[in-house]
């Protein structure tokens, strides 16, 4: 892609230069321009800005509007009463659909989740007091997706009162509670919500409640009623709920079989039915379930056209609705964003993603980075430290020395090397909660006023660079020193005409204002005491915002992150102030996330990516540097499911043009390295013929087989993938599938795999 070649050239030049190192260990990355990033498929097919916001989602939002009452919530089946299902999926669909909760606030100044706090206790409890499990899971499961605390919501803490109805001797979620139609009694929807809404609060779920699940389902493969034969909604719910529990993955049997159930239920027209009516909510549950299983984008990945996708937009009415009501509404956003349960908020992202943070640590409790390891175990430290979890603690596996331990090894070289590195040592052992005057036998603040403060310059390290300022002065504000104004006017001295911050004063073509270096001086200058209110800081403010794209972020994860960073330095509310088109700048930044944790640089590069992972967590929690967290607790590592990345392989289909058309659909492999090869020969050859070329679009490629005669032909496609091929319940390195195209018939696939 273009983007990806003229970046590499600048990390070429850069090394030229001999910076590159310097640039990337300080966690710098170069901005492109900050253009609006395309939604959907690149020229290689791989997603630019995999954000789903289209007019169905925004047209459906719209008309849940309409039903929201002055109490936040969200008109059910009674005219003019709020409804606490509604409301809860409602929750839910904002957050599935990357909009802050209070982008639905009432005339009244209320949001849906002001409502589901001052009826959480009555909704979720019997007028006995006593706990419905299936009820406290789903409020559980939006809360989290609100950005509540599920620990303390409305009164209650709704995790410890639904893990106080686990029976270890069953492994159901249950009580002796009725409410209603509802009841607290073992079953399928109380087990699968329990389970979810625990999971959403990322709660250790017991592998026996998984089994108690599994054990409930019907003859037919899904799951249902207890009457013998499988429910679409039911099914898909109970799929999500095994493979969020941690305990079961996408390739389990059981989870096959729900799959194979929904696929069985699917009709002709793309999507599912309820009591022989197309319906809306449970095309959308298929879908939530489909993509949890792997088949993203579930289009092409799943079924032929007309796709789920088609099959669910299509039922939109006129109005933006979705069944009439506000609840098919809300389901069906989730669907069309293709949002599986749970719906996590920030703090469970970021719980995710360091999880894979750790799993990428080396024996000597360093992170790798080109730029080097200091620099790059400086921002993993961080991170945890952002998230209140001690760096000192978190050590790879089979290994004795910590994050900190490394950093201890090797201070007394790394911050006399710059300035910039001093001081973002300096910040990450203040945020350890370590002493920045006697950390590996050195006085990291001796180093930085010492040797790398010039009174002569005014200024710390190179006078003309933005990040020797810039991190030498928010290391000694972390250690609560007085910063010297001359280092703080010489900053003030980089600005630029149009309110940003280069890297340096250097003539490259490279070097542009960009949204790092700014948010990153924004942060600095507010650390040693310039007032918000400035004309500095307000003239930065508004390059920021002119640089803002729009989906509401920087064009890229570390820019969005750094610029987020200095605009909280500064006071902004980030929600509120910052929104573009209904998504806040956090809610661009977690579009960089992949479902198992990592964050890509950009969807042009879509790597599984190191630096951009740990610079976005402390802006996903809202941390501004320097980071000075009240008490630090150890790591414990949350289920991250299987690679994102991973290939899902699907049989060839074909279709006779004035040639042989074939698909060759494949879920998930997010970071686009998947291979296909096509093959084919006629019915009854003995050799494959092989060479036909392939082209990549979103979830499927294409070919054209340039053959003339019209009969029966054997279509065989291999994929690979170096984070594995998945085909039902078979992982491995390589996967075969074959199909047989019949003139005038269906396509039937066969059974080859390997």
């Amino acid at each position: 892609m273009t983007r990806q070649i003229n970046l590499r050239q600048v990390a070429l030049g850069l090394a030229v230069l001999g910076l590159a190192a310097l640039v990337v260990g300080l966690g710098l990355v170069v901005s492109t321009n900050t253009s609006l990033a395309q939604s959907g498929p690149g020229p290689d097919g791989v997603a630019e800005y995999p954000i789903y916001d289209n007019s169905a989602i925004s047209q459906a939002l719209a008309y849940i509007g309409t039903k929201q009452l002055g109490n936040g919530g969200i008109e059910g089946f009674v005219a003019g009463t709020a409804d606490e299902f509604a409301t809860i999926k409602t929750v839910i669909a904002l957050a599935a659909a990357r909009r802050p909760v209070s982008t639905m606030t009432s005339s009244g100044g209320n949001t849906p989740l002001d409502f589901l706090a001052g009826q959480a206790v009555t909704y979720t409890h019997d007028v006995t007091g006593t706990l419905l499990p299936g009820r406290a899971g789903m409020l559980a499961a939006a809360v989290v997706a609100g950005e509540g605390d599920p620990t303390s919501f409305g009164g209650m803490d709704i995790v410890h009162e639904l893990t106080g109805t686990y029976h270890a001797a069953t492994g159901a979620y249950s009580t002796t509670a009725k409410a209603g139609f509802s009841s607290g009694a073992a079953g399928t929807i109380n087990q699968a919500w329990a389970i979810l809404g625990l999971a959403a609060a990322q709660e250790a779920i017991p592998a026996a409640a998984t089994d108690f699940l599994v054990a409930l389902q019907e003859p037919d493969g899904g799951w249902g009623w207890g009457s013998g034969t499988g429910d679409v909604d039911t099914t898909a719910l109970v799929v999500q709920a095994l493979l969020s529990s941690g305990n079961v993955g996408p390739t389990h049997p059981k989870v096959q079989e729900g799959l194979d159930f929904l696929r069985a239920q699917q009709a002709d027209w793309g999507g599912w039915e309820a009591w022989g009516t197309r319906s809306a909510d449970s095309t959308a549950a298929a879908i939530q379930a489909i993509v949890a299983a792997g088949y993203r984008p579930a289009t092409e990945s799943w079924a032929a056209s007309p796709n789920p996708q088609a099959a669910l937009t299509g039922l939109q009415a006129a109005d933006g609705s979705f069944s009439g009501n506000a609840l098919g509404s809300a389901h069906a956003v989730a669907g069309l964003a293709e949002a599986p349960l749970p719906v996590w908020g920030r703090t469970q992202r970021a719980r995710r993603a360091l999880a894979w943070v750790s799993e990428q640590q080396q024996a000597d409790g360093s992170w790798s980075s080109f730029g080097g390891a200091e620099g790059a175990t400086c921002d993993a430290a961080l991170a945890y430290a952002a998230a209140g979890h001690d760096p000192d603690k978190v050590i790879a596996s089979g290994s004795t020395t910590s994050a900190i331990g490394f950093l201890a090894s090797k201070a007394a070289t790394y911050a006399p090397s710059g300035a910039d590195q001093a001081g973002k040592l300096a910040v990450t052992v203040v945020a350890a909660g370590k002493d920045p005057y006697a950390f590996g036998g050195i006085s990291i603040i001796h180093v930085l006023t010492s040797t790398h403060y010039s009174p002569t310059l005014g200024a710390f390290g190179v006078p003309t660079n933005t990040w020797h300022q810039a991190f030498a002065i928010l290391g000694l504000a972390a250690a609560g020193e007085t910063i010297p104004s001359t280092a703080t006017q010489t900053l003030l001295n980089l600005q630029q005409s149009d309110g940003g911050w280069k890297y340096d004063l250097s003539p490259s073509a490279w070097n542009t204002t960009t949204p790092d270096s700014t948010g990153l001086a924004m942060e600095a200058l507010i650390a040693a005491g310039v007032p918000a209110s400035s004309t500095q800081i307000v003239s930065a403010t508004a390059f920021l915002r002119a640089k803002q794209d729009a989906q509401g972020g920087w064009g890229n994860a570390n820019s969005t992150a750094y610029a987020m960073q200095g605009l909280l330095a500064a006071g902004e509310d980030l929600i509120a102030d910052w929104s573009v088109g209904g998504h806040s700048p956090y809610d661009a930044l977690a579009a960089y996330q992949k479902p198992d944790g990592p964050f890509v640089w950009t969807w042009g590069w879509p790597n599984d990516n190191g630096l951009a992972t740990w610079q976005a967590i402390p802006a996903l929690l809202g941390q501004p540097l320097p980071i000075h967290p009240p008490a630090l607790v150890p790591f414990a590592p949350v289920p991250r499911g299987l690679d994102a990345d991973r290939m899902i392989a699907v049989a060839p289909r074909a279709s006779w043009g004035h040639s042989l058309d074939v698909i060759v659909p494949f879920g998930s492999d997010l970071n686009g390295n998947g291979t296909v090869t096509l093959g084919y020969r006629p019915r009854g050859a003995t050799t494959w013929i092989t060479g036909t070329a392939l082209h990549r679009a979103d979830g499927y490629f294409t070919a054209t087989i340039p053959v003339t005669l019209v009969t029966s032909y054997e279509l065989r496609a291999a994929f690979a993938d170096a984070e594995k091929v998945q085909a039902g319940t078979h992982l491995s390195d390589t996967v075969v599938l074959t199909a047989m195209y019949r003139p005038y018939t269906v396509y039937l696939p066969l059974i080859s795999k390997r």
